[in-house]
């Protein structure tokens, strides 16, 4: 292999041009991206950079921008791939030009979801995916602003706690019955409603937005489904994303609800492979799934670069994500059955705790607030598909470290 190209200069791109570099790789890698920016961590973008947008966090970009001039990576920005050209091996721009490329990866990632509503393009109405989308919407949350949130998933609840930080006057609107409650379930979820409602951000769940009112060629209002009306200087929309597909499609690979990749993170054809949000793969726990985290992002861009260098790679992990809202840490791995028992450490009323998701006797799931050095076990005894009974977890003379070593 002589030449790799990357589409998507982002998190997942910008790790597997390093780790292909850190493997010994010396031929040509060309990382392709549509945004002015070179590859940068998007966690900060609903925090840190909403908070003080003139100043870019530490650590935002993944390199300096002389690591990639230093290491020989053809960094095209502001560029926009137009097709994968299979038959001549390549990746064609929007110009026209052919980047020639012996393995092609796609971390195009996804498009923010829109309302389908009249209105939802207006220059008030923001949807947070890129720096230039995140610099956009910390102008309208200055103090007093009164800010509508649609949809309280991870975005949706963390842009409510920045705005509230910020002096925002926040309405959340959400149609299940608490934030993140697919992420965290029913019960943890409407622990994470009410901390949101102590806090000062006024909560409608159970609700859907029905439309907009406008004035200046601005959303002034947002109507919910009950007939409540919340006037507004700024509406913020959380609903998802749509996975970055059409390279894909048009390049007639194999394409569900993502890319569909192997464990070698190989698509259908063997000179393309997939990585991070929009790459549909095996689940942990059977079936097949897109993971939406920074974590599968980075882990499987590096994994697709070692299979295209031709290394043995297997790769399938538990979902693990993590949340900063207010002065609580959420973290959650691996997944929350149906039918779970559910296992408490700790004062839920302390914000201190952790949760154990059982099917059977299996650890499933774990959840971890406030105690972040807990979910360094619990990662592994998800791993390991450790078993332990609901006394032996309640127990907290039992210490996880005991549980893991017990599982060996």
């Amino acid at each position: 292999m002589r030449s790799v190209a990357i589409v998507g200069a982002n998190l997942a791109g910008g790790r597997a041009a390093e780790t292909l570099r850190q493997a010994g790789f010396d031929g040509r890698i060309t990382l392709i991206g549509e945004e002015p920016w070179r590859p940068y961590e998007r966690p900060p973008l609903s925090k840190e950079f909403l908070w003080n947008p003139a100043e870019v966090p530490d650590n935002f970009f993944l390199q300096d921008e002389s690591w990639y001039s230093d290491n020989r990576i053809d960094l095209l920005l502001n560029t926009r791939a137009e097709a994968i050209d299979l038959a001549a091996s390549g990746v064609r721009l929007s110009g026209g030009q052919l980047v020639a490329a012996d393995k092609v990866l796609l971390a195009t990632g996804g498009h923010a979801r829109k309302l389908n509503l009249a209105g939802a393009d207006c220059a008030n109405v923001h949807y947070l995916r890129t720096q230039d989308d995140a610099a956009r919407m910390a102008l309208d949350l200055r103090p007093g602003a009164r800010v509508v949130i649609v949809g309280m998933g991870v975005i949706g609840a963390e842009v409510a706690a920045s705005a509230i930080k910020l002096g925002c006057d926040v309405t959340a609107v959400e149609p299940l019955a608490a934030p993140m409650e697919r992420a965290l379930g029913k019960r943890f979820g409407q622990w994470l409603g009410e901390e949101h409602r102590k806090r000062g951000v006024k909560t409608h769940f159970s609700r859907g937005v029905t439309g907009f009112k406008f004035a200046d060629g601005r959303v002034s209002a947002v109507e919910i489904d009950d007939g409540t009306i919340f006037p507004c200087d700024a509406v913020v929309v959380g609903v998802g994303i749509i996975p970055a597909t059409s390279l894909a499609v048009d390049a007639g690979l194999a394409v569900n609800n993502g890319i569909i990749v192997d464990r070698r993170c190989q698509t259908s054809n063997p000179a393309v492979f997939a990585a991070g949000d929009v790459a549909e793969q095996d689940s942990f726990f059977g079936g097949r799934f897109r993971q939406e985290t920074y974590q599968n992002a980075a882990d499987q861009a590096q994994a697709a670069a070692l299979a295209m260098l031709g290394h043995e790679v297997d790769y399938c992990k538990p979902m693990w994500y993590w949340s900063d809202q207010f002065d609580l840490n959420i973290q959650f791995c691996g997944q929350i059955p149906v039918q779970a028992e559910i296992v408490l450490r700790g004062d839920i009323e302390s914000n201190a705790f952790v949760a154990f998701f059982l099917s059977g006797d299996t650890i499933d799931g774990v959840l971890t607030v406030n105690r972040a050095p807990d979910m360094g076990i619990g990662k592994r005894l998800i791993e390991r598909r450790v078993s332990a009974s609901a006394d032996r977890l309640a127990d907290a003379d039992v210490s996880l470290r005991e549980l893991l070593k017990q599982s060996a």
